[in-house]
């Protein structure tokens, strides 16, 4: 014995009206959380510094003070050590001129330490650089715990050539990129004082140095 279903069929029109209503809207989503950081470019981007200074003494003196990388310990601020560890080869002249060294940087209990690569282009520059400034993945090797990228440059630039009262433009850039976008926060109120801080203190060792041998 069969037994036979009889299922109503809808009204075509009806059927017709259901596949072509649209389909319900999506429910609402929840609102977004606002970040208590806020973080211009991720977070992510190089922070320039710059400092100026003219000072009354020729170029050659202050650039052996510059390179003087064993003494930085002595008078930059925050600088707790700093020692070379690699010489490049002599030049035409005979001079070695440092080509890698460590510095240890320390405030409130706190000491971070990096190891620098350093170009030296007598009477001219000496640039300092810390990990990977040219990097912008994550996974580059990072200057330091803090620093993804670290570069001091400075720059001489005589003003005066007379030798009775010789001058130069002494100019100091940092550019830095830290490892978490939270240390940059942090340091936006005081970093723009850092550079300040690091070419007046040099000013005050020109002057401790090399006052006595440069009086007219």
């Amino acid at each position: 014995m069969s037994v036979r279903i009889s299922i109503p069929r809808l009204p075509l029109r009806r059927a017709l009206a259901r596949a072509a209503a649209p389909p319900p809207p999506p429910p609402p989503a929840p609102p977004r959380r606002r970040s208590f950081f806020s973080f211009p470019g991720g977070g992510d981007t190089t922070q320039h510094l710059a400092a100026t200074r003219t000072l009354p003494y020729a170029r050659d003196p202050l650039y052996e003070l510059i390179a003087d990388v064993d003494s930085y310990h002595r008078f930059v601020p925050y600088c707790s050590l700093s020692r070379v560890t690699h010489w490049a080869p002599p030049d035409p002249r005979g001079r070695r001129w440092p080509a890698r060294a460590d510095l240890h940087v320390g405030w409130g209990g706190f000491t971070e330490a990096f190891s620098s690569r350093l170009r030296c282009v007598p009477g001219v520059s000496v640039e300092a650089v810390s990990g990977d400034p040219a990097a912008a993945d994550a996974d580059a090797d990072a200057a330091s715990a803090v620093f993804k990228s670290l570069v001091t440059r400075w720059s001489l630039e005589p003003v005066a050539h007379d030798p009775a009262s010789p001058s130069t433009e002494v100019r100091l850039t940092i550019e830095y990129r830290f490892v978490n976008p939270l240390y940059a926060a942090v340091s936006a109120a005081v970093s723009d004082k850092v550079a300040g801080l690091m070419i007046e203190a040099f000013e005050k060792q020109a002057r401790e140095r090399l006052a006595s041998t440069h009086k007219p």
